[in-house]
């Protein structure tokens, strides 16, 4: 999809046209990252009607199936969320919609979702994905026109609840530092990144840092479900941030991965296999040890 105001001005239609001016000038505008603000309307209100939007940042190659989300932070903010396909790549590296806007708003400093519109009901995946969230239990869940909670779409969960600060968007920073020297910005964020992963179950945080043909750079943390498979690696956490953005049509030009230097399992070769089928960039590495 190219960035261009029709097609927007389409998916944008069921919006309330006193809205419809001030969401396009934000998607149109070259520092769009997937985040809008500033309505007039409250915003849980406006989600339903912004998912044929989330929906246009979909890619799915594989199943022709286009899920989009929306995720309502605390802050008021609304973060679109699509699902991505990878062909070549194994089937579990797709990300869902619902990830996707629940990565979109952690990757933008919000601490609590307090709703979450999707196109479609979720699947288990993800509904197991999102009990990794403190609030877990009274998230409100908009599915079409059922209005519900996760609470009653997982009635038997694998795992106890997150407590308040632990979860998946309000867990505190580790503290790590990098082997050998750090000698660029892209090694420095993907270390940052990787101080700001979810790993509460491997204990094996990583940052991936994406630069593009266009100058801009897209950083992407871990974040682990307790079921382990709904868990997303860096690099699709950082290209989810690339593809809701205005630079995903540019070309990736450079890609860093912060790992650590010991542990019981590695994304290396996943993250490998994804970007090779999307990217002939090199992908440089940057070892780690807890501080």
């Amino acid at each position: 999809m190219k960035f261009n105001a029709a097609e927007f001005k389409d998916a944008l239609s069921v919006l309330p046209e006193g809205e419809q001016p001030r969401v396009l000038s934000q998607l149109c505008s070259k520092h769009f990252s997937g985040c809008l603000k500033d309505f007039e309307s409250p915003a849980v209100e406006l989600v339903p009607a912004l998912l044929p939007l989330a929906a246009k940042f979909s890619i799915a190659p594989i199943s022709g199936f286009h899920v989009g989300a929306v995720a309502v932070g605390a802050s008021g903010h609304l973060y679109l969320g699509a699902n991505m396909e990878f062909v070549g790549a194994p089937l579990s590296a797709s990300l869902h919609a619902e990830q996707s806007a629940v990565l979109n708003a952690w990757m933008h400093g919000e601490s609590a979702i307090v709703a979450l519109a999707i196109s479609e009901v979720p699947c288990g995946h993800c509904r197991q994905f999102l009990w990794e969230l403190s609030n877990v239990t009274t998230l409100p869940i908009i599915a079409g026109p059922t209005r519900t909670d996760l609470g009653s779409l997982l009635p038997m969960p694998f795992g106890a609840p997150r407590k308040t600060g632990h979860g998946l968007l309000d867990s505190p920073p580790t503290t790590l530092e990098s082997i050998a020297p750090i000698t660029n910005d892209a090694a420095q964020r993907a270390l940052n990144a990787a101080q700001r992963s979810y790993v509460p179950y491997t204990n094996a945080p990583e940052g991936f840092v994406i630069e593009c043909a266009d100058g801009k750079s897209f950083a992407g943390r871990a974040a682990e479900s307790i079921a382990f498979n709904p868990s997303t690696p860096a690099a699709v956490c950082a290209l989810n941030q690339r593809n809701l953005s205005t630079s995903r049509d540019y070309s990736i030009s450079a890609c860093t991965h912060a790992k650590l230097a010991t542990g019981l399992h590695s994304q290396s070769e996943l993250t490998a296999t994804i970007i090779r089928r999307i990217s002939s960039a090199e992908i440089k590495t940057v070892r780690l040890e807890p501080s």
